[in-house]
């Protein structure tokens, strides 16, 4: 079944965009990587709306909020931000191997709804997911998930890493994501394009 939304976002020249899904798959993964060819986010739009609040991490941990940004374009008719928040495992290996993490602190970089998720919602929520409404026969929200991961040793290395070129050109990128509804008979065709003004 073929997805009934366009998308679009800018990226620096330097990096590439390749779509790593199956070849009759539309909507990705499609994975952004950097000039030295290392993957620093991905975006991938679902057919449907899956339950996955935090991927294993629940309970007491707490969750650290390292920044927010408005986004430039519309996702539908919705505005949304970009997210930097971090969660510190340190004091339990066990949620580090139960959920496959590299590291003890692991930060998420992504596209979050408008309002965005509140200290209130988290762990709860600690996952980066925006969702449009398009109209369809099997879903009124196609899911957009932008993100980016990144894991460290401690949590004073995480929040240093808000601060460095690579987050800020990964935040512009994720600010220029549009996406709209296709209705009727025509089908979406993501189409990323690269536009380096600002993205430098």
């Amino acid at each position: 079944m073929g997805f009934d939304v366009a998308f679009s976002f800018d990226y620096p020249a330097t990096w590439t965009v390749t779509n790593t899904g199956p070849p009759n798959q539309e909507g990705g993964p499609f994975v952004i990587s950097n000039e030295a060819g290392v993957e620093v986010a991905s975006l991938v739009v679902q057919p449907y709306l899956e339950v996955e609040p935090c991927r294993g991490v629940c309970g007491d941990m707490a969750v650290s909020y390292l920044g927010e940004v408005p986004g430039q374009g519309m996702l539908g008719d919705k505005s949304y931000a970009v997210q930097t928040k971090a969660m510190d495992l340190t004091s339990r290996e066990d949620l580090q191997k139960g959920n496959r993490w590299a590291g003890n602190v692991r930060l998420i970089v992504g596209v979050v709804g408008n309002p965005s998720t509140t200290q209130a919602e988290d762990p709860f929520h600690f996952t980066t997911r925006a969702g449009i409404d398009v109209p369809s026969t099997s879903s009124p929200v196609r899911p957009i998930i932008f993100a980016a991961d990144r894991y460290f040793e401690t949590m004073t290395e995480a929040k240093a890493y808000t601060s460095s070129n690579e987050h800020t050109r990964i935040q512009a990128m994720m600010r220029s994501l549009k996406a709209a509804a296709i209705t009727g008979t025509g089908r979406g065709t993501p189409t990323p394009t690269a536009t380096p003004t600002g993205l430098r």
